[in-house]
């Protein structure tokens, strides 16, 4: 059995709040000052192993001329194929064995190309 015994009540007195005001302290924070990287120009990028952008567009229009140039059922042939070799990718990521992480982009990208094509 639980037992609760209250005792006699009594008074508790805090002491006085200081009248004086607490100085306010001069520190403000702190100010972060960034200094960002310089981007070379377009012509040094390509020099590093990047694309320049002119290279990408290049590349770009040479994949929707070959597009264009197939019929909509070697398109739709495509897009299944794409699509199971997405699936297999999704396996491949789920059973943790090693994969290219940028296939997902490049595939999603091709099927969203084709797909496009079609329409127009």
């Amino acid at each position: 059995m639980l037992s609760h015994s209250i005792a006699s009540p009594t008074t508790v007195t805090f002491p006085p709040k200081p009248t004086s005001q607490i100085p306010k302290p001069s520190f403000n924070g702190v100010q972060l000052r960034h200094s960002w990287p310089v981007r070379a120009p377009l012509q040094l990028q390509s020099s590093r192993g990047r694309p320049s952008s002119v290279v990408m567009m290049a590349k770009r229009d040479q994949e929707l001329e070959e597009i264009r140039a197939k019929s909509t059922e070697e398109i739709n042939e495509e897009v299944v194929d794409l699509k199971g070799e997405l699936f297999m990718l999704r396996l491949q990521k789920s059973v943790r064995n090693e994969f290219k992480s940028s296939d997902f982009r490049r595939m999603r990208k091709r099927v969203l190309s084709l797909s496009l094509s079609l329409l127009s």
